[in-house]
């Protein structure tokens, strides 16, 4: 795995996820306009068992969109938890020298999402990716 910084504003929001959701977060990431929080695999049911309402509760308290991931060791199965919410289609992996380009077709009502305003939250979903699986050298949406 990829060594990361978390910054105190980060801590924050975990701390906050935590004692809301009861679940321990393994990852979190932001943009301008989301925080994407990654919990273990098999945890996403034990949160909203906890708390059905983390999401709303999560949104009000930080004012920007909230997406909630299960890890998977899995890389297909990643992926696909993390472009879920967008309708995932297909997900397209091709290994070239030892590298990884993913491909991955969502509803076409939600490209624009998937993708964010300026790319960013394509950006903010290959982060992910390329922090627990190195060789991935590129994560896209197919249109």
């Amino acid at each position: 795995m990829k060594e990361v910084t978390i910054d105190n504003r980060i801590m924050g929001y975990i701390a906050l996820f935590e004692k809301l959701g009861k679940v321990e977060t393994r990852e979190c990431l932001e943009n301008e306009d989301m925080i994407l929080f990654i919990v273990g695999e098999r945890r996403l049911s034990d949160l909203f068992k906890k708390n059905p309402n983390i999401i709303s509760e999560l949104r009000e308290k930080t004012n920007k969109h909230i997406l909630v991931v299960e890890y998977s060791r899995d890389l297909l199965t990643y992926v696909r938890n993390i472009f879920f919410r967008f309708g995932v289609k297909e997900v397209e992996v091709v290994w070239r020298s030892g590298q990884i380009d993913i491909s991955v077709s969502v509803d076409q009502g939600e490209i624009g999402r998937a993708i964010g305003k300026e790319g960013r939250n394509i950006k903010l979903f290959r982060e992910a990716v390329q922090r627990h699986f190195s060789n991935v050298r590129s994560l896209n949406i197919k249109q």
